[in-house]
């Protein structure tokens, strides 16, 4: 397989993953950048007592600061996440998830690894023809 062979092939399975994550999402009736901080703030591996801030969620989304802040007001205005301001540093805020927001993230994450379990092995295969990684 050629080195375009392979990339075409892992950036197809990526789409359909990704097309099925966009997917799930709006059947969630949230959208895909909704579900995506969600998982980021769940996700979130500081230190003990850290939470994530607007900072680390523009960076784990790959978005402007201020387009982060944008984002999380409207989720906060469909109480799906909420802002607190640290206890640590006043001028950080801290973003957490709500009830609502958590129940969202845990349905959509249970459907998203039911479909990587699926689609998963073609996916590795095809990141393996790439970087030459022998499949076990």
């Amino acid at each position: 397989m050629s080195d375009f062979e392979a990339l075409a092939e892992f950036r197809y399975r990526i789409r359909r993953f990704l097309h099925f994550s966009e997917q799930a999402a709006r059947s969630s009736d949230i959208e895909p950048q909704h579900h995506q901080l969600l998982l980021a703030v769940k996700g979130f591996r500081g230190a003990p007592g850290e939470s994530p801030t607007i900072g680390y969620l523009a960076e784990r989304l790959q978005i402007r600061h201020h387009s982060a802040v944008e984002l999380i007001d409207r989720m906060a205005s469909h109480g799906l996440v909420e802002r607190v301001q640290s206890e640590r540093d006043r001028r950080q805020v801290i973003i957490s998830l709500t009830r609502q927001g958590d129940r969202i993230l845990r349905k959509l994450s249970a459907e998203h690894i039911r479909e990587l379990r699926e689609m998963g092995p073609a996916l590795v295969a095809a990141l393996e023809s790439i970087v030459g990684v022998p499949a076990a």
